[in-house]
């Protein structure tokens, strides 16, 4: 079912076999985690707050976070190639074996939704304004900085240039407009395409597995015994747990 999905979505669906799982990404939509360093990063889910409310969690061990811009650096790829899997191959050596589903998704339409207060990002799905489409959750500092690299970026796309910014999701999208996607590579890209009003293009990687959410070690992690996030998370860590008993 979940690869006849992928597929009717234009992903190209494969089997990395022989990933190291340095980058990974568990669970379902709406209950996922991202996980660098066999470490959670970040967590997504629903409140369970009686309104259909969606929320992130990051860790706030800053050394940890910045693991993440030393791995980017095995992400690059050359710009020109058109073909998804070649693009996906430096990512995909870094992914825990499975099936995944690669595309060039052009034109998307999604929102941002960055980190504020305490490590954590909160959206609500199907607003009118603002929440259209995929919420992109970013894995670095947003809006980036380095005005020169994104100015570069802007000349780009104003002259035709469509670069990738690389998003990875445990699930293909059942629902676009409530659903939700890491930003692990990119973000000088798709804050020049916001800053053009050209909608983004990306290299999107999915995960092709059984609907089961990630593990409630991977929020208490990204946690760390703030109590006012165990408060928030409640719910879903409830979730968590009656889904891994």
């Amino acid at each position: 079912m979940i690869t006849r999905l992928a597929e009717s979505l234009g992903y190209r669906v494969l089997e990395v076999r022989d990933g190291d799982g340095t980058l990974s990404v568990g669970g379902h939509d709406g209950a996922s985690a991202l996980r660098v360093g066999w470490r959670p990063l970040i967590v997504e889910g629903y409140t369970g707050s009686g309104s259909i409310d969606r929320f992130a969690i990051r860790t706030r061990d800053a050394a940890f976070r910045h693991s993440l811009r030393d791995l980017r650096e095995r992400l690059r790829h050359p710009a020109g190639d058109t073909d998804p899997v070649e693009l996906a191959r430096p990512i995909l050596g870094l992914l825990q074996p499975g099936h995944y589903g690669v595309r060039i998704w052009r034109d998307a339409n999604v929102h941002i939704e960055p980190f504020g207060e305490n490590g954590t990002a909160w959206w609500y799905p199907y607003e009118p304004i603002g929440t259209e489409g995929t919420a992109v959750i970013p894995t670095d500092a947003w809006p980036p900085r380095d005005e020169a690299t994104l100015n570069g970026y802007v000349e780009e796309i104003e002259e035709g240039a469509r670069p990738l910014s690389v998003i990875l999701r445990s699930e293909p999208p059942g629902d676009e407009q409530d659903c939700a996607a890491f930003l692990i590579d990119g973000h000088h890209k798709l804050a020049a395409y916001r800053r053009t009003a050209i909608a983004p293009h990306f290299l999107d990687i999915a995960r092709l597995a059984d609907r089961r959410p990630c593990a409630p070690d991977d929020l208490r992690d990204v946690i760390d015994g703030d109590r006012k996030l165990q408060q928030s998370a409640a719910n879903l860590m409830r979730y968590l747990e009656d889904r891994h008993t």
